[in-house]
């Protein structure tokens, strides 16, 4: 008797739960519908545009002691060993080294950031994230791989060296070298991390965990996207492992590189199944916190259009300027 009226809580609880997800994804998507309704795609853009920027300045250190983390031969040191030995080594400005061609990703963020409303509007989340992931991926790749070789290169070349150096090397097909591997480990990250923070978001600003946990919306933001970084990153590291050993090696033996399979029984015959997760630590370090700043500066500077804190027109009337003068 016992038993029966124990399962027949659980189901009712799981049940709730259900209901609960479901209210909260409906939530979103009318949230998604509104703002479609309300926001321009340049609107959209200069979010996109101003989110990356904001959380690409602010967690650059740590994405380059994870990059330092996960190249050959360094999978068992500590992260905090590798910071102090690039601090002692090579200053202060090796932390921001790879910044210029991160920079350079603003583009792709920003198609990223203006197609996911409208899509997200009109197809599931997943399908949404998938659609506009794929299109950030193809634009960013040339530049990623770039970053990813001047954060693990001692020698202090430029970004116009190397991205000379690889066209000598390997032609134009060289700038996607790990494009299969990057598309494997982001599609995934996109979906898992725009399907948690709707739902977080959602159970944040509606149903009892926004009765027990009262907190400001620009909170809210930061929280469900900490917490959505936090799952999307670890779900997809031993894939960044594969990615990143494959860029520094495609950069190490002229364009030659293997195969992601290949790349993987390495790192596991060397280092173990650990090996798959170095870097782990530096990167649950930066991507919550990367995450979490990205996406409540997206809705951040959103919800500042549609108040009409930022004037439209006069930004508007600017973006026309600029266009102006360049066709002149």
């Amino acid at each position: 008797m016992f038993t029966i009226t124990k399962m027949a809580m659980i189901r009712t609880i799981l049940f709730k739960v259900l209901v609960l997800l479901t209210m909260a994804h409906a939530a979103v998507s009318l949230q998604a519908v509104a703002q479609q309704a309300t926001l321009h795609a340049w609107q959209r853009s200069v979010a996109g545009a101003g989110a990356y920027l904001a959380a690409t300045i602010v967690t650059s250190p740590m994405d380059v002691v994870k990059t330092r983390a996960q190249a050959p031969g360094k999978a068992s040191r500590n992260s905090v060993v590798v910071a102090l030995e690039m601090l002692r080594n090579e200053g202060v400005a090796s932390f921001f080294s790879g910044l210029t061609p991160a920079l350079f990703m603003v583009p792709a963020a920003m198609v990223q950031y203006t197609l996911i409303d409208p899509l997200r509007a009109r197809f599931p989340l997943y399908i949404a994230a998938m659609i506009a992931g794929a299109l950030d991926i193809t634009i960013k790749c040339p530049f990623d791989r770039l970053k990813t070789q001047m954060q693990n290169d001692r020698s202090g070349r430029s970004m116009s060296t190397l991205f000379a150096d690889t066209l000598k090397d390997a032609g134009v097909s060289g700038l996607w070298a790990g494009y299969t591997v990057t598309l494997v480990r982001d599609l995934p990250y996109l979906v898992i991390k725009w399907l948690v923070f709707a739902q977080v978001q959602a159970l944040l600003n509606a149903g009892p965990l926004a009765v027990m946990f009262p907190i400001p919306p620009e909170a809210r933001n930061l929280v469900a996207g900490a917490v959505a970084g936090g799952v999307a990153a670890t779900a997809v590291t031993p894939v960044d492992v594969i990615k990143t050993r494959l860029q520094i090696a495609s950069a190490a033996t002229g364009g030659s590189r293997g195969s992601s399979i290949a790349v993987a029984r390495s790192i596991i015959a060397e280092d173990g199944v650990a090996g798959l997760f170095s870097g782990l630590g530096p990167r649950l370090a930066r991507i919550p916190f990367y995450t979490s700043i990205t996406l409540a500066t997206f809705e951040g500077i959103k919800d500042s259009f549609l108040r009409g804190q930022i004037p439209s027109a006069a930004v508007g009337v600017a973006a026309a300027a600029l266009v102006g003068k360049r066709e002149l």
